[in-house]
């Protein structure tokens, strides 16, 4: 067994890593991963004890403190009992050396196989695939084949620790399979950490997964439950940007960048639901319990919607059955049914325009600075809108019960709302009376009228039904854009299968009332 005990790297004074703990076990791989930058392959050189600069913790491995190795030890620990498999495929091997003598040096430098060193290399190198390789030339060989080349020479003497850095990065397909079929075949006898961006690497061979962010881990738990359950925002703009063939979803990034922070969390600054004490308080911990567990300080993505038994009838005739419903910060929930199914029933109730019969709907009240918690926009924005008010009227008229603000304040709100939807944010435009608009430019209107309130949760009800594929597409990229941007959570209304598969974290479907997951 491989533990790591408060490991804290430093290059000069940067920290690289920050009181990392984690363990490896024989026979549960597990995948590290993260954005470049987060402290991952310098996680691996330390392993090896190979990190160039400061190292505070430990590393037990079966129980002896890899970081108080002397050199003899420390010789054979590396290579021998531990391997590691370096990302940087252009300068893994030497050049004036041959594959199969490579091969066979890394055994007669541990003494492992006398006399036979050779014979052995050649069998490493055709369980790789590539004995007709031995006798070629470093010079002559594809990434591909050196990766399956340094598999071997990390297999010769039978390590207990194998050590992957990005062992798939830049493969074809062909070859990315083989990989990672070679390091399956290793990893029930040994122990194995993948360092990975790979998340589909990681799904395929990691039991467990754990997140680097900004040299901080941030979620620890079950390779499923981490890669289709994540419990921090981060993690889940990960897999956002994962381009997978069982997943429809439109790709979506994290807004911003990493800055370094001494209190706080590491990635409040990037985070859609992040509160003061996030920036401000002390740096949060991986919880010590449970299987998934996650460095949040508000215990992980929070709910910022839960209705629960909603029931709702028009005179004999029940609408919505006792639906039960939780929308997360930050994500998109896509609502799907057929005509009559109750969709905008249940949309009016949750925007506070209708009243159910039973069941209640609550909302995260954490957020002093979002005067209304949901807004909706409306399937028919030509209904909904005032179309004699002018384009700036109607877009400041939510506005003008708030306290506090003035003319000004307004009029600044309304261009910043009209910009943020791509619609002129100036005369003649603003003057134009909603009437006149087209349907691409009422429904953009009817986003901005939702949003300047500043919601947490934005409800977008069938709208893109009554608009052309061209201007439809438009109007799903803004949304996606627009949630990107602002952190919003959404509940996505249509009847359009297809469609929601390209806006959802998640899908539900209502049939005649029924809310099924």
């Amino acid at each position: 067994m491989l533990t790591i005990e408060n490991l804290s790297l430093y290059q000069g004074p940067h920290r690289v890593l920050a009181n990392v703990r984690l363990s490896l076990r024989p026979g549960r791989p597990l995948a590290l991963i993260g954005e470049s930058g987060a402290g991952k392959s310098s996680l691996a050189l330390a392993l090896m004890r190979l990190f160039g600069g400061r190292a505070e913790g430990r590393i037990l491995f079966e129980g002896e403190d890899v970081m108080g190795f002397d050199r003899a030890r420390l010789g054979r620990y590396r290579g021998g009992e531990a391997a590691l498999v370096r990302q940087s495929l252009g300068d893994a091997l030497n050049p004036q050396m041959r594959v199969a003598a490579q091969v066979a040096d890394a055994m007669e430098a541990q003494g492992t196989a006398p006399g036979t060193a050779r014979e052995r290399a050649l069998r490493l190198l055709d369980g790789q695939g590539v004995g007709h390789l031995a006798d070629r030339w470093p010079a002559g060989l594809s990434g591909g084949e050196i990766q399956r080349v340094l598999i071997a020479m990390a297999l010769a003497n039978g390590p207990r620790l194998l050590v992957f850095d990005e062992p798939t990065a830049a493969l074809d397909p062909a070859t990315r399979t083989h990989v990672l079929s070679a390091i399956a075949r290793e990893a029930p006898d040994r122990m194995v950490l993948l360092v990975t961006h790979d998340l589909d690497a990681a799904e395929e061979i990691g039991a467990d997964t754990a997140v680097l962010y900004g040299g901080r881990l941030i979620e620890h738990g079950p390779t499923p439950a981490v890669l289709r359950r994540p419990r921090h925002p981060y993690t889940r703009g990960l897999i956002r940007g994962r381009v997978a063939a069982h997943r429809g979803k439109d790709l979506q990034g994290i807004p911003g960048q990493y800055r370094p922070c001494d209190r706080g969390c590491v990635f409040a600054n990037r985070c859609v639901q992040a509160l003061p004490f996030c920036h401000d308080g002390a740096h949060p911990e991986l919880e010590e319990e449970g299987k998934h567990r996650v460095a949040c300080l508000r215990c992980g993505i929070v709910p910022v919607l839960r209705v629960r038994g909603l029931s709702r009838s028009h005179g004999a005739r029940p609408v919505l059955k006792g639906v039960d419903l939780t929308l997360y910060s930050g994500e998109t929930l896509a609502l799907h049914g057929a005509s009559g199914s109750g969709k905008s029933t249940l949309a009016r109730i949750l925007a506070g325009l209708d009243r159910a019969d039973a069941g209640e709907v609550a909302h995260d009240r954490t957020r002093p600075d979002q005067a209304s918690a949901i807004s909706l926009v409306p399937q028919h924005p030509r209904q909904s809108l005032p179309l004699h008010f002018t384009v700036a009227e109607a877009l400041a008229e939510p506005l003008r019960f708030r306290p506090g603000l003035n003319r000004e304040d307004i009029r600044t709100r309304v261009e910043a709302g009209l910009s943020e939807v791509q619609l002129p944010a100036a005369p003649p435009f603003t003057l134009r009376p909603c009437a006149e608009l087209s349907g691409g430019e009422l429904q953009r209107l009817a986003i901005a009228r939702a949003l300047i309130r500043d919601p947490a949760v934005l409800i977008a009800d069938e709208a893109t039904s009554a608009l052309d594929l061209s201007v439809q597409a438009k109007i799903v990229r803004l949304l996606l854009n627009l949630q990107e941007r602002r952190g919003l959570a959404m509940l996505f209304i249509s009847h359009d299968h297809a469609l929601c598969q390209r806006i959802a974290d998640r899908m539900a479907h209502l049939e005649n009332g029924v809310l099924l997951d």
